[in-house]
């Protein structure tokens, strides 16, 4: 067995939000269960030299949010087994010239474990790792419901992946000695705990407690903005509470507050929020986009969903298996969202359908679970003595 682990570092990477927040989920379970490890959060971006950070994220950025795709053919041909030599060859040569001090922090802080919420810092990692030079046992954390083959390093001793499925495929896709556990995607432990029902909610909130209430959450849903569905959805029924969210966009947040204005208390604006859980928890279904982590929080929160617009790639993927599993509905445009909104609302006994399905895919726990086998893992250390 392993010595008892003392210090674990998470590494992220700050492209989309969700690897940040799984980092963050798995440090806060860490420090309410085992306060005496020490934990370092970084990000690897950070390590990285500005020309390289601005290009990585940039390029994501313009590609899954304005040319959604363009996206989705780059991350297909990149899943592709003809090109995956070349183009991963060249993709782990990038990485690690730019990733040296990441590496030089990881050396100083000398953890016992090392977990990692993003390929790029896995993909670093792991070829320390099987070549004897690093001692820390390396543990990848998926964070959507599908793999892609960048995930797929030879090195690493475990991946943590959201279904039975992936961790199937993963197996499939060969993984040498690392072990595979389908413990689901982690969230941050508010999203775990048991709230009242929902009118009671709404009273806590101060919002209206009797009218159907919808969370939009999304910023763009390729055919309009936040302000704009929260707009249509609000002109097209006489009795809704939709409860919109903007986040840090400041211009958006404006735009919520002109669309409510004249419209009777059916919109309700937000702008950044830090009780997203409360706002899920009064809500009966939300609109949104289907990214790993809010996916997963929506789950956890027995939240239906009405997904809208997923990026090809990663969320079109996410949406398949929602929709697979009856957690969620899709609309492509607004009309579609007006159409599958109103059937919704007009029929409870399938929003309890639904949300019946979700509690038999949903693994709120899955960061408690992550923490918990890290913890009690034995993997023994690889150093080359030569």
């Amino acid at each position: 067995m392993a010595g008892k682990i003392e210090r674990v570092m998470i590494i992220s990477a700050k492209v989309g939000a969700g690897h940040i927040r799984a980092s963050q989920a798995l440090a806060e379970v860490f420090c309410e269960k085992h306060p005496d490890i020490e934990v370092k959060e970084i990000e690897a971006l950070a390590y990285t030299n500005a020309a390289f950070r601005k290009t990585f994220t940039a390029t994501y950025n313009r590609l899954a949010v304005s040319l959604p795709s363009l996206w989705g053919i780059i991350y297909g041909r990149l899943e592709r087994k003809e090109v995956d030599g070349r183009i991963q060859k060249l993709s782990a040569l990038l990485n690690r010239l730019n990733t040296r001090p990441m590496l030089r922090e990881v050396d100083e802080f000398d953890p016992d474990h090392i977990i990692c919420t993003h390929y790029l810092p896995a993909e670093a990692l792991e070829k320390r790792r099987r070549k004897g030079e690093l001692r820390s046992p390396v543990s990848a954390v998926l964070t959507d419901y599908d793999i892609h083959t960048m995930w797929v390093q030879d090195g690493g001793d475990q991946y943590y992946v959201a279904t039975d499925e992936m961790a199937h495929a993963m197996m499939a896709k060969g993984i040498g000695e690392a072990g595979v556990k389908a413990t689901g995607i982690p969230i941050v432990p508010v999203f775990s705990h048991e709230y009242p029902d929902r009118r009671t909610m709404r009273e806590r909130l101060g919002l209206r407690p009797d009218p159907p209430t919808v969370l939009v959450s999304a910023g763009g849903f390729g055919f309009g903005k936040v302000d704009e569905v929260a707009g249509v959805l609000a002109d097209a029924f006489e009795d809704i509470q939709l409860l919109a969210v903007a986040g840090r966009d400041e211009e958006l947040y404006s735009g919520l507050q002109a669309a409510a204005a004249g419209r009777g208390g059916k919109v309700v604006p937000f702008g950044f929020v830090t009780n997203m859980h409360e706002l899920m928890a009064a809500s009966d279904f939300a609109v949104a986009k289907c990214g790993g982590l809010t996916s997963s929080e929506c789950l956890a929160m027995k939240l239906p969903m009405v997904i809208v617009n997923p990026i090809p790639g990663q969320e079109e993927r996410n949406s398949d298996y929602l929709l697979e599993n009856g957690a969620a509905l899709r609309a492509n445009s607004s009309a579609h969202l007006v159409y599958k909104v109103s059937k919704l609302l007009d029929d409870g006994a399938r929003l309890e359908r639904m949300r019946g399905a979700i509690g038999l895919i949903a693994k709120p726990r899955a960061a408690y679970d992550i923490v918990a086998d890290v913890c009690s893992a034995g993997m023994e250390p690889q150093i080359n003595t030569d």
